[in-house]
C-alpha cells in the first residue's frame, strides 16, 4: 500500500497493517510529500540489514517485537516504544531477534556536500575497457550475490530477464556507460530518467540501494581478481555512492508526482 499525501491530514492503525514475511523484510510506504517519506518496516525474525548509511537524517519508532541496531559502533536494543534517531551518513546495521515491526521517517533531502574527487575519476574512467571487457559477469555475479543474501528482493525483479540474461546486460551496460561519462552525468540524464521510473514502478526504496552497492563492488572485487586493488575499490566505492544519490533524488522527485 502506498499513500501519497500533501498538505492533508492522515491516520491509520499501524497494528492492522503488519504483515511479516516468511522471511526478509516487507516494507509499505505509508505517507510522502515534498519534504519526508514515512514507512512501516516488518521484519520476520532473524532478519539481518547489513551495515549501510542513508544521505537523508532519519528515525526508527518500533511498535513490535525485539532487535538489535548499531548505530556508530553503539549496540542500541529495540523494543516496543524505542525511538532511535539516525543522522544522515551515519553506518548502522540492524537484526531482528523477533518478528520486528517498526516506523521509518526519512527528512528530506540534504544537498549534495561534494562531487566525486579527481583521483576517483581518473581510476574509475582507467577501467573502463576492463568494465565492457568482463561486464555481464560483474553484473551476473552481483544478481547471484544479492538474491542470496537478500532474497526479499527477488519479488522486485523479472526473473525470466534474469534467467536469459537480459537484466546483467543492461545493468553491464549502465555501469560501462557511468565509467566512461563520470565526469560528464549530463550525458546520461536519459538513461538515469529511465532508470528511475523503472525503480519507481517496482517500489525501489533508499535503504535498499546499500544491498545493491555491496553486491557490486563485490562482484566486481570477484570478476576482476588481482586488478581490483585498494585503490580501484575505494574510487568504485565512491563513485557507487555517488550515482546512488544521483538516482535516490530523481526517484523522490517521481514519488510526489504519482
Amino acid at each position: 500500500m502506498t499513500v501519497t499525501i500533501s498538505n492533508n491530514s492522515f491516520t491509520t492503525t499501524l497494528q492492522d497493517l503488519i504483515k511479516y514475511p516468511s522471511s526478509g523484510i516487507l516494507s509499505k510506504v505509508l505517507l510522502k510529500d515534498n519534504n519526508s517519506q514515512y514507512s512501516l518496516f516488518c521484519l520476520a525474525k532473524n532478519t539481518e540489514i547489513e551495515e549501510h548509511t542513508s544521505t537523508r537524517n532519519a528515525v526508527i519508532t518500533v511498535i513490535e517485537g525485539k532487535g538489535n541496531l548499531e548505530l556508530e559502533e553503539k549496540d542500541i536494543a529495540l523494543a516496543p516504544g524505542v525511538f532511535v534517531f539516525m543522522p544522515a551518513n551515519a553506518p548502522h546495521a540492524l537484526q531482528a531477534r523477533e518478528n520486528l515491526a517498526f516506523t521509518l521517517a526519512l527528512s528530506e533531502h540534504l544537498p549534495v556536500k561534494k562531487k566525486v574527487s579527481q583521483k576517483t575519476i581518473d581510476i574509475v574512467k582507467s577501467t573502463a575497457p576492463v568494465i565492457k571487457q568482463h561486464g555481464q559477469t560483474i553484473t551476473s555475479r552481483m544478481y547471484e550475490i544479492m538474491f542470496a543474501s537478500h532474497p526479499e528482493v527477488k519479488s522486485q525483479f523479472d526473473m525470466s530477464a534474469q534467467a536469459n540474461g537480459t537484466q546483467p546486460a543492461k545493468l553491464a551496460t549502465a555501469v560501462y556507460a557511468y565509467a566512461i561519462h563520470i565526469d560528464d552525468l549530463g550525458a546520461l540524464k536519459e538513461a538515469v530518467n529511465k532508470i528511475a521510473h523503472r525503480h519507481v514502478a517496482t517500489h525501489v526504496l533508499p535503504e535498499q540501494y546499500p544491498i545493491v552497492g555491496e553486491c557490486l563492488l563485490q562482484a566486481i572485487k570477484d570478476v576482476l581478481g588481482d586488478a581490483a586493488t585498494d585503490d580501484v575499490m575505494t574510487a568504485w566505492t565512491e563513485a557507487y555512492q555517488a550515482l546512488a544519490e544521483i538516482f535516490i533524488n530523481r526517484e523522490q522527485e517521481i514519488y510526489q508526482t504519482i
